[in-house]
Formats: C-alpha cells, structure tokens, sequence
C-alpha cells in the first residue's frame, strides 16, 4: 500500500504531464476517445457528407451490435466497404459525365473512350463486394458461435410448475384406504357396496310352521 508521501509525489508528477505538445502527438491523443477507427473524420473525402457516415456507421452497429473486438472489426470493415461502394458509383457517374463532355457523342462512343477507366472501377468494386461477403460470412459465423455457448437460464430461477399428473384428486376420486387390509369387493362408489364400519342389516327372520293342535 502507498505511503502518503507516495501519494503526494504521485500527485505532483501528475500535475507536470500536460499531454502531447507536438502537433503530431496531439493529432494522435484526438484519436484516443475514438471505438473503431471507421467513424474518424480522416475517413471522408471532399464532397462527402460526415451525418450521412455517421449514420451509416449507427445502422451497422444497431443491426449486428458488436460484442467483441473481433466483431466490431468485421462490422466496421463492412462500413467501410459499403462506404467505398457508394464512392465508387459516384466515382462511376463522374466518369459517364466526363465522357459526355462532347457534344453529340453516342453512349457506345463514350464507353469506349472511358473503358479502361471503367475496367479499373469495376475490378474495384468485384474486389469490395467480396470483401463486405468474406466479412459478413465470418461476422454470422462468430455470432452463431457466440450464441451456442451463451449460458442457458438457470432452472432454479424458473417458475415452478406441476405437471397434470402432480394436480391433486379431489376426495370424491380418492379411494379411502380399507381398514385391517380389507378390500371390498364392490367399487365405493357403488350404490349396494357396504360401508365400512357401519352395524350390518339384521337377518330376516325364518319361515317357522305354527304348531298343530
């Protein structure tokens, strides 16, 4: 454990650390507060909009919402691939524009004019649309893999409930248990069966001859 005097000296040397003083060091340190390096301002170009990354960035992250470092890599290489794919169609638009800057030039005559620089584009944009697949595919995988071994509910938390089976009879579908281990042979609930415990009936009495005289 620290002494006091520790402390104070720790408190003074703290106070002599007034942050990076070089330009380089301080455009570094801005970076510091940043998650991901995609949502950095250094990532747009001129005549692109920084909400409209920003947004892009917002529905990437609510959609697969990242829970690892590895995850939030593959979610941010898919922003910026889709970012890279929307330069590239503007990219391709200026190039049609460019081509149309003769007056009275066919679509056929453009293309060929542009089509080496169209080749370029195209194997650009192959080459990022597989790159948004490739890491789209490992990103689903991980989260899978994640999702399989999330721990389960714990049963003891669950609320307790009884099978149909465990639902208690009610006394009219009971049968009492016989005293002595008798069984009678008549159901209980028939209308002739004995009660137990109860006096028998007395016999009737025997047809007797009256004496002759």
């Amino acid at each position: 454990m620290a002494t006091q005097k520790q402390l104070i000296a720790n408190r003074l040397n703290a106070k002599k650390s007034t942050g990076p003083s070089t330009d380089e060091g301080k455009a570094r340190s801005s970076m510091n507060a940043l998650k991901t390096g995609i949502d950095a301002k250094t990532q747009l170009i001129r005549g692109e909009i920084w909400t409209d990354l920003q947004e892009l960035i917002g529905e990437y992250h609510d959609r697969f919402r990242p829970t690892t470092p590895d995850q939030r890599l593959l979610v941010d290489t898919l922003i910026d691939c889709d970012w890279l794919l929307r330069r590239f169609r503007a990219i391709e638009t200026q190039l049609w524009e460019k081509a149309y800057h003769i007056f009275d030039i066919t679509l056929a005559q453009a293309f060929t004019d542009k089509s080496d620089e169209f080749t370029r584009l195209q194997r650009r944009i192959d080459s990022t649309q597989r790159h948004y697949h490739n890491a789209l595919n490992q990103l689903r995988r991980l989260q899978a893999e994640e999702a399989k071994t999330a721990p389960e509910a714990d049963p003891a938390q669950a609320p307790a409930t009884e099978p149909p089976s465990a639902v208690l009879a009610t006394p009219e579908d009971q049968t009492p248990n016989p005293a002595n281990g008798f069984v009678p042979q008549t159901a209980p609930d028939s209308p002739n069966a004995p009660l137990e415990g109860a006096p028998r009936p007395p016999r009737p009495p025997a047809n007797r001859t009256a004496p002759r005289i």
